[in-house]
């Protein structure tokens, strides 16, 4: 890999880039988080992203056996990651996967290629783990039928004695957020980005089977972390798919109660909650939602609906217009705003 490449997947070191302390023990023993795990999550469901074969482990040694500097180490791994004489691997989007998955596939999505490497790292002797950088870049995924789902960006850092490397494999650029994840919760955003992609696979009139298996790898990410707001966020979505109404509604307020700065929960709640007819409760919560973000077309449209709905033309169309100016043209909010402008009174009608 020319270094230039190279220089694009290390960010700057992340003393003071704006985090949390990494302080705290993020690491486990594949043994030992496969038993937590298994207290969390049926033992057959038990995924341990980062853990490689003996043969990868030994490679990653023999790798950095004779390079006492460990900033270099880390430079030696990611280098032999994407080399195509060594591990040859690529940043594929919507190939989710394990480490060992990775190496089968020769990529992966940002979690794969992150666990890939902190495997390595770890069998090299490393301080390595993994963050999530979700801030850094926009995760709100508008799926078919304008509901929204949350993902996540994760990546990897190591820790050596003088620097703190953050690793972002897309090639983002520099990282200007990110929070250091222990692995229980790596495990609970990779259940909860395969439970995206099956989601977003089977469409807005899809499969039921696909939203079903979707809302088995959100429970999942739950279990695994009680405290995972988007993916209860992303669970409401699939109950609601499956027509689940009280599962949803339960979900999506879970996922309110957990961080109340998330507008998913409360713009697909309020678009349930108006597709009932309880106009006033969608109201509410779509108003706090683009009160939250106030860059997100789809809350202006929902928020366009309701106020429509509930006599506010004049409301309806302010909230409409700006869907449009944040998404560009948007055939379901134009056909709205001309139906106002041709519901709208004539001047001095009577």
């Amino acid at each position: 890999m020319r270094r230039t490449r190279l220089a694009a997947v290390l960010a700057v070191a992340l003393a003071g880039a704006g985090c949390a302390a990494a302080s705290r023990q993020v690491a486990w023993a594949p043994d030992d988080l496969r038993r937590e795990l298994s207290r969390r999550i049926p033992a057959d469901e038990v995924v341990v992203p980062f853990e490689l074969s003996a043969e990868h482990a030994r490679r990653a040694r023999l790798l950095v056996a004779y390079t006492p500097s460990a900033s270099e180490k880390v430079r030696i791994l990611v280098d032999a990651l994407f080399s195509p004489h060594l591990f040859g691997l690529r940043y594929r989007v919507g190939v989710p996967g394990t480490a060992e998955d990775a190496f089968r596939n020769g990529g992966g999505d940002c979690l794969a290629l992150a666990s890939a490497f902190v495997g390595l790292a770890r069998a090299a002797g490393l301080d390595a783990g993994y963050m999530d950088a979700s801030f850094h870049l926009q995760q709100t995924e508008y799926l078919n039928d304008q509901t929204t789902v949350k993902i996540g960006h994760i990546t990897a850092f190591v820790r050596t004695i003088r620097d703190r490397f953050g690793l972002d494999f897309g090639g983002s650029g520099r990282i200007y957020w990110y929070q250091p994840i222990d692995d229980l919760e790596a495990v609970a955003h990779y259940y909860n980005n395969l439970g995206y992609l099956l989601l977003e696979g089977g469409g807005e009139g899809g499969d039921p089977a696909g939203w079903a298996a979707a809302a088995h790898q959100f429970d999942l990410a739950t279990r695994v972390q009680p405290g995972f707001a988007r993916a209860w966020n992303n669970l409401g979505v699939a109950e609601a798919r499956l027509g689940h109404r009280e599962a949803a509604v339960a979900a999506y307020r879970r996922a309110m109660a957990l961080d109340g700065t998330l507008a998913s929960p409360r713009t697909n709640l309020g678009a349930l909650l108006l597709e009932a007819g309880e106009l006033d409760a969608a109201g509410e919560e779509l108003e706090e939602a683009a009160r939250l973000d106030p860059a997100s077309p789809n809350v202006q449209y929902e928020l366009g609906l309701v106020r429509w709905k509930r006599g506010d033309r004049a409301g309806a169309t302010r909230a409409l217009e700006k869907a449009i100016s944040l998404r560009g043209e948007w055939p379901a909010a134009r056909a709205l705003l001309d139906q106002l402008a041709a519901e709208e009174p004539a001047a001095g009608g009577g």
